[in-house]
């Protein structure tokens, strides 16, 4: 896409400000500008920061973007390279980062954030806005070539509009409320998938079996239940979800629920009580 070419798109940014649908919009319109499979957005006002948007090229992997941010914001961010840049960062315009995972020298912040999403290359858009530091990060994943250097240069082409499209949108949220897209029902198979990712997401220990037997937890079946639907046995089941537990540390269902209950809170029907 030429430099031109992308007025017409971030102005469609523009018109998305205040919107429930303004994360998967924003997502949307970053992939047409330079093609991307993930992107966040964080904002830090007082030392204190949030996601702003947290989308990716299908709802499964979503999932796990969403919850790797809530990872983020809690713990992580700062050990993130690109977060160390505020310091320097301008106040009238904005950096460009394109950044490799191997140029990374924390190989747990690595693993965590790079590899296990799959990530190949970070093309990083920052600055600051009324003493608000603002982070937007767009991805690939492997099997796709990197950023180029025309796209960070369209993306710095667009980027005050982009950071003040993203800071007008933070703003009109704080004063309304967290604005989200209305949810929309999902499948228990679905929703049994969504939830057994961001379970493997919050551990890296966990097995498929055992965060799969998690997830059924959460969603209200019982170890008969479960037994049932995944033809193992009973005492499979209870090894299965003591193991679990253990690498979350939790220790009881009750605990669980309460973790992973914002994953399936805009669809209780998908709840099973058997």
């Amino acid at each position: 896409m030429e430099l031109l070419d992308a007025i017409e798109p971030v102005g469609e940014m523009v018109s998305l400000i205040g919107s429930r649908d303004f994360g998967a919009g924003f997502y949307r319109i970053a992939n047409e500008l330079i093609g991307i499979d993930h992107c966040t957005v964080f904002m830090c006002a007082n030392d204190n920061p949030r996601t702003l948007v947290a989308e990716a090229n299908c709802e499964k992997t979503a999932a796990r973007v969403r919850s790797l941010a809530d990872i983020y914001i809690r713990e992580a961010y700062v050990q993130d390279p690109v977060w160390g840049t505020f310091q320097s960062a301008p106040h009238a315009g904005c950096s460009t980062f394109l950044l490799s995972p191997t140029e990374l020298a924390d190989e747990g912040y690595r693993r965590e954030f790079y590899d296990k999403p799959n990530i190949k290359h970070e093309l990083a858009l920052t600055t600051v806005i009324n003493g608000d530091r603002i982070y937007a990060g767009f991805y690939r994943e492997n099997g796709r070539p990197h950023f180029s250097d025309r796209s960070a240069e369209l993306l710095k082409y667009c980027g005050r509009t982009i950071m003040q499209v993203l800071h007008k949108h933070a703003e009109i949220s704080l004063l309304t409320g967290p604005v989200q897209a209305e949810p929309k029902p999902v499948s228990q198979k679905a929703l049994l998938e969504r939830v057994r990712s961001a379970i493997m997401a919050d551990c890296g220990l966990i097995t498929a079996r055992e965060a799969e037997i998690c997830a059924s937890i959460v969603l209200g079946y019982t170890v008969l239940g479960i037994s049932m639907n995944l033809g193992i046995s009973i005492n499979t089941v209870a090894t299965h979800r003591k193991r679990a537990y253990a690498k979350l540390r939790v220790c009881s269902q009750n605990e669980l629920f309460a973790r992973y209950f914002s994953v399936v809170e805009t669809n209780p029907g998908a709840l099973r009580y058997n």
